[in-house]
């Protein structure tokens, strides 16, 4: 299993499996479920060898009613979660466990880690296999045989290709089974009905809960397209299934052969198309070749790149400009105390470990791609692909893949974009124009401080007759660039398109929200006496910032040390502004909301997020929504809708220079 869904409400980390070590273990399951009471019987006969022991997690709501060991009644040893079997020898030996419990209910109020955890209420069950609600062995991967039955009216679901279903007048049975060792089954359950399309010897299906069936079609058919797109360009899709299936809890989640997504994100526009997406491109990148975490997760940042990014250069080049804009915004909010290399990004716990592993590892395929050509970067891919598919994978594979298909070393550039924390400074130093006999030439210096990168940078010069464009390798901390033209230079501008990763200048970027909400030193001052508003003021910033909220006081947040959250209220907000030094801008759009966000900075640049709502229940309405603005300089809300966002303008930045002057 693996959080999708950069944007929406993604808890991953806990659940990552240990990499196969040992045998596969075969597993037969069959399960009953009562979903009216959620008790569980769960018979599972697995196959073992090549062990002295056998050693498992079980989900602490679950019960060992009977362990049978070659038809042998035993006890295993227990300590909490864990336990161990001593098995005879090393050859072949059969367990059959007999297992009862009943599934924990859900907490419609828990956002935190433990509500992704097995779950069971009215509008479906969640039992994901990382809970171990079957004996989890943390040693190999797992092969499966899967039998669920459930009362009628219901529609049990799970990873693994779909074998067969039956219903009565009492019962619905599902088989799954899997056709390649892997992750231990994910059981979904729910009151669900069921849209499928079979082609190209696939089966997609929808699991929606009723007021969603209108949308079956649509996603189907998207589907059905991304899984076309993918399958041209790296490989045959990796399973015989591909299901989306309605949650009755928000989340965004990604597993073999399926995605579970909470049921109000299901009728949003960019669910069913960048998401879905993203989600579909993860059976290959993740799923079917899952990632080696002893060197970091290459999965995301590469789906996120052949996905979102690609996604938006179909729209053409402005577009994907635009989101390489974005990633280098976000990195430049992230404080340099919360940067890490790449190679320690595993997961996204939090917003700090999406900008490296999503955005910085998806801007570094976009400058591979640079480097070594498209053609190149497509060998690489399905070289790769067809080398370590149903296998685990690493960061050195990826590179091995691409070297072979580039035909050139390529370890100064993964080492310096792997291995390391920070990014490049660039700037702009001396320069000159001078005419002579070839025409006017034109000199200016690159300053790369930090040592250690080798990258190309685009340049371009714009003369009388027009704009050209050059790559300039930049190795060095000072780089002299030098240019003969028949015309007068009018501009000069290094990185014209954002096509390096880099750490931006202050003059470069507007602040956004993530300035504030990445910052631990941010305080949060909460201006207001009414209780009501004071506490759901600290419920926003707790789920606003990335780390816990630093509650101050008027005369701390005075001081113009620090990042500052300010959440107030309409009646009262131009006193709060005045009394910190504050403007509102000018350039906010002028329409009827009941909710503001907008960003500033202090003199000392420091930066500054402005929450203000008429009253408690417009600013509890930000609760969900605001958190998934953090790239931008303001949004205007009404009853919690998003009527208008964007980002602040800024003049032309640090590495621009008007030759002219």
């Amino acid at each position: 299993m693996r959080c999708i869904l950069a944007a929406l409400f993604c808890f991953a980390g806990a659940q990552q499996l240990a990499q196969a070590s040992s045998p596969a273990v075969e597993h037969s399951i069959e399960v009953v479920l009562k979903t009216d009471t959620a008790e569980i019987l769960i018979k599972d006969r697995l196959r073992v060898s090549g062990r002295e022991r056998y050693q498992f997690q079980l989900a602490a709501w679950l019960g060992v009613e009977s362990l049978l060991l070659d038809g042998q009644e035993v006890r295993p040893l227990v300590q909490g979660l864990e336990y161990w079997l001593a098995l005879p020898d090393r050859n072949t030996h059969e367990l059959q466990f007999t297992l009862r419990g009943e599934v924990p209910a859900r907490d419609s109020q828990q956002k935190s880690w433990p509500a992704l955890l097995s779950s069971s209420g009215d509008d479906g069950f969640f039992l994901p296999g990382y809970d171990a609600w079957i004996p989890r062995d943390e040693g190999g991967r797992t092969s499966y045989r899967l039998t669920v039955t459930v009362p009628v009216g219901q529609r049990a679901v799970a990873t693994g290709k779909l074998v067969s279903e039956q219903l009565t007048e009492d019962v619905y049975i599902s088989t799954f089974e899997t056709l390649n060792p892997g992750e231990p089954p994910s059981l979904f359950v729910g009151p669900y009905q069921v849209a499928e399309r079979l082609g190209n010897g696939l089966r997609l299906r929808t699991y929606f809960h009723e007021d969603l069936v209108p949308l079956a079609e649509t996603y189907l058919e998207a589907a059905d397209s991304y899984i076309q797109r993918y399958q041209q360009s790296i490989g045959d899709y990796p399973y015989s299934d591909f299901h989306v299936i309605s949650a009755p809890i928000p989340v965004g989640l990604g597993f073999p052969n399926l995605t579970y997504v909470g049921r109000q994100v299901i009728p949003l526009p960019f669910m069913r198309t960048r998401s879905l997406a993203h989600e579909v491109l993860h059976n290959w990148w993740g799923n079917a070749v899952s990632v080696d975490y002893a060197s970091g997760n290459w999965a995301e940042g590469l789906t996120t790149y052949l996905a979102d990014y690609a996604l938006a250069a179909d729209q053409g080049g402005e577009a994907a400009q635009s989101m390489r804009i974005k990633w280098l915004r976000d990195y430049a909010a992230l404080p340099a105390e919360r940067d890490q290399p790449v190679t320690a990004f595993t997961s996204k716990q939090h917003q700090a470990a999406q900008v490296i592993g999503y955005n910085k590892v998806a801007f570094i395929f976009h400058m591979l791609t640079r480097e070594i050509g498209q053609a190149a970067f497509d060998d690489g891919l399905r070289g790769f692909w067809q080398k370590h598919k149903h296998d685990t994978a690493s960061w050195r594979d990826l590179q091995v893949a691409f070297e072979r298909a580039a035909g050139q070393d390529l370890d100064w550039f993964f080492a310096q974009w792997l291995l390391r924390s920070g990014a490049p400074r660039l700037s702009l130093g001396a320069h000159s124009v001078n005419q002579d006999e070839a025409g006017f030439r034109t000199r200016v210096e690159i300053l790369q401080p930090v040592t250690g990168y080798r990258f190309q940078l685009p340049v371009s010069l714009t003369t009388v007759d027009g704009t050209r464009q050059y790559d300039i390798t930049i190795d060095d901390t000072l780089t002299l660039v030098e240019f003969v033209t028949p015309t007068k230079p009018l501009y000069f501008q290094a990185d014209p398109d954002s096509d390096v990763f880099r750490r931006l200048h202050q003059n470069e970027t507007p602040p956004i929200l993530r300035d504030v909400t990445l910052d631990p030193e941010t305080r949060t001052l909460i201006a207001s006496n009414d209780a009501e508003f004071t506490a759901a003021a600290r419920n926003l910033a707790s789920r606003l910032m990335d780390t816990q909220p630093r509650f101050d006081n008027l005369a701390a947040a005075q001081q113009p040390g620090n990042s500052l959250l300010l959440i107030t209220t309409h009646d009262r907000l131009n006193e709060d502004l005045k009394l910190l030094g504050l403007k509102r801008p000018s350039a906010l759009p002028k329409v009827a909301y009941s909710a503001e966000v907008w960003t500033t900075r202090r003199a000392n640049g420091a930066a500054v997020v402005v929450v203000s709502a008429a009253n408690t229940n417009d600013l509890k309405s930000l609760l969900r929504p605001l958190p998934h603005y953090g790239g931008q300089s303001y949004v205007l809300f009404e009853a919690g809708r998003a009527l208008s966002r964007g980002i602040w303008p800024i003049a032309r930045g640090a590495l621009f220079r008007d030759l002219g002057s």
